[in-house]
């Protein structure tokens, strides 16, 4: 990876780790929303760097086209939830904050344990692997061998959208 490369990569994990926060602790629902909307993006950026293109397609038709979007329909449709703002958190931060450092003490021990021999014995296939695209195998075994549980999946996904509306529906 080359130093513009990581640069990039850099910035889109700051960038993420930022919007995220301020999707979590911004009062106003709107613009939590929209940073939602970024930190979606900034996933899709470090799976494309990953070498994951299937997942950043997916995260990005999944989660930027269409769960923000539905979110941002439902704050500009309900007044009352656009101009709502939330205020009470910062008593109930101690328990999401100590599990996080945590989780952040475990991550990094795990991360530092990791042998220096195994990442350099195997960087060059590894370097191989990730820039190679694996979308049309993805795509042929799903359109291929495993085309009936592909089509099953999809239609019990229609089959719970069609039960959710007819829960919701007016009575």
């Amino acid at each position: 990876m080359t130093n513009g490369m990581k640069l990039v990569l850099f910035g889109a994990e700051v960038l993420t780790v930022l919007c995220a926060l301020i999707a979590t602790f911004h009062p106003n629902v709107l613009y939590g929303a929209i940073a939602l909307l970024i930190t979606f993006l900034g996933v899709a950026v470090m799976y494309v760097f990953a070498g994951a293109d299937f997942l950043a397609g997916a995260q990005v038709i999944v989660y930027v086209g269409g769960v923000t979007i539905l979110i941002l329909f439902a704050i500009m449709l309900t007044q009352w939830l656009y101009q709502m703002k939330l205020r009470d958190v910062g008593t109930k931060l101690l328990a999401p904050i100590l599990i996080g450092a945590g989780l952040f003490y475990v991550l990094a021990k795990a991360l530092l344990d990791i042998n220096p021999k195994f990442l350099s014995d195997n960087a060059e296939p590894a370097q191989k692997f990730l820039m190679t695209p694996k979308t049309a195998l993805l795509g042929e075994a799903l359109l291929g061998s495993y085309l009936l549980p592909f089509e099953a999946i999809t239609i019990l996904l229609l089959g719970a959208l069609v039960g959710a509306v007819w829960i919701a529906r007016p009575r």
